[in-house]
Parts: structure tokens; sequence; C-alpha cells
């Protein structure tokens, strides 16, 4: 017969094996892109980024017009202006002003960047052509076309809202015996390798249970609004469920928390990976150990 635990364990072990790579991939590229200022600067370096001189106080930056015809008069493989973005108003975030449109004879996006000020050119690059590029596709479509990507994406992240259900009853607490709670809560990293293991995965699990449930949450509805439309949020604030999944709307310290919560991915495949393979091959050096 088997046992409520034996399933619910049998559940969280198989949402780890089928697709926990994926997940603990969709951590790391997550946490990656709360690093994404210091990751655009490695690649294209300080300079296009930085203001290269203050201005007198009062001063007011030039028209998005302004920045649009210097980007095009300054970067000719530059094919079209399709937007601008202020100091510190985009995704990348930089001191100075951004232009960015499709690149001449390529299906890429090309950002320009000009001193907000005088419109003066900075600097130039594509964006496809950069790694950060590649860590936000996968985080937002798993670098599939956009329409199955996202639908996938979603998905995976509905079987992560499993898995971590799964994994708080299997923690949960259980019994009337003092002291549970405190026991519950204290992680310790000594003893047998598989006790650090199984100290690793609840330290990770358990004190960001709630930081993951809110970004997974939110990157589930990001993805696929119309699967909530029962609930109006395919027509809501999209721009708070942004805000709650890049630092749960909580400024720097959100920013802190959404980081160690995608490193909390891939810890916990590794560690749920090295219980599970330490527990086979214990059952297979058993069965093959003789009797009698």
């Amino acid at each position: 017969m088997v046992t409520g635990r034996r399933l619910w364990l049998a559940v969280h072990r198989w949402i780890a094996l089928s697709i926990g790579l994926i997940l603990a991939l969709l951590g790391a590229t997550g946490a990656a892109m709360v690093l994404r200022t210091p990751i655009l600067q490695w690649e294209v370096g300080a300079g296009p980024l930085t203001l290269r001189a203050a201005p007198a106080p009062g001063t007011a930056y030039a028209s998005p017009h302004a920045w649009q015809e210097a980007a095009l008069a300054a970067y000719p493989q530059l094919q079209r202006a399709l937007g601008t973005a202020p100091p510190n108003g985009g995704f990348l975030l930089s001191d100075n002003a951004m232009v960015f449109g499709p690149v001449q004879g390529r299906q890429a996006m090309g950002i320009a960047m000009l001193d907000p000020y005088t419109a003066a050119p900075r600097g130039f690059f594509v964006f496809d052509d950069l790694w950060l590029a590649r860590i936000v596709a996968f985080h937002r479509a798993l670098m599939l076309p956009a329409r199955p990507g996202s639908q996938i994406l979603a998905a995976c992240g509905m079987v992560l809202l499993a898995s971590l259900f799964t994994g708080l009853w299997l923690w949960w607490p259980r019994g009337t015996f003092p002291g549970r709670w405190r026991r519950a809560f204290t992680i310790s990293l000594r003893g047998r390798s598989a006790q650090r293991w199984l100290a690793l995965h609840n330290l990770a699990a358990v004190y960001l249970f709630l930081p993951l449930l809110l970004l997974t949450t939110s990157g589930v509805i990001l993805a696929q609004p119309t699967w909530f439309g029962w609930l109006g949020l395919s027509r809501g604030p999209h721009s708070v469920l942004s805000a709650l999944h890049a630092q749960l709307m909580l400024g720097m310290a959100g920013e802190i928390v959404t980081f160690l919560a995608g490193v909390a991915l891939p810890v916990l495949y590794v560690s749920g990976l090295s219980m599970w393979w330490g527990k086979r091959r214990a059952r297979r050096q058993a069965m093959l150990r003789p009797t009698g």
C-alpha cells in the first residue's frame, strides 16, 4: 500500500527528475537578470553606460526626438528608431539615454547609447549578440519562439508550484512533541553526506518558500496572462506583476531576495538529485550484499 507520504515523495521526486534541470536553469537565469547591469558592463564596457561629464545643475535632458536623430546619424547600422529610454528608465540601466531599433540587414535589435543632455553618441551594440540576451531569451521563453516558449514556460511554472507545495507537505512537522517547529527550522550542515544534502535542501526551500511562491506565480501570469482571464488578470496591472517578479516590490532588498531565490532552484535541484542518487546507490549495494 502506498502511503500519503510515499505518494507525495514520488511526485516531488519525479518532478525534479523530469524537468528539474529546466527549473534550475530558469532560477539561475533569473538570478543573472538581477545582475544584468554588471553583466552588461562586462560585455560592452563602462563607456557606453556611464555619463562622461555631469552637466550644470538644472540642465534639462535633450528631447527623445533629438536622441533619435543623433542615433540615426551616428550609427547607420541602426535601420530605424523604434523607441527611446531615459537614463535608468528601461530594462538595461545606464546613466545615458538609449535609442533602440532593428539593425540593417539583420533580425536583431540595435541599441545606441547617447549623452542624455547633449545627445552626443556614446556607443552602439547589438543586443542579440550579447550573453545577456541569451539569458533573457531563456528566462522568458526557453530560447524558443515566443508563443510556444511562453506556453511551455508557464507550464513549467505550474509544475514548479506543485513541487513547492509537495515539498512543503513533506517538510511540515507533524506530531505533538515539544520543539518540533524549532527543530524544523534548525538547519545543520554537519553529519553524514546525506544529512548535509537534506539540510541544504531544506535551507533553500524552507527559508525561501514565500519568495519562490510569489516569483513563480507572478512569472506564470506574466508568461500566459490569458490563462487567468477569469480573474481579470489578462487586463490587470502588468507593471505591478513585473515589479513583483523583478524585485518583489521591495527595491534593493527585494532584488537581493530575488537573487537568492533564483540561486535556490539550482541548489534544490543538485541537492535533491544527490539525495536521490545516494539512496539509489545504497539500495543497489544492499541488494548486492551477501546474506546469510
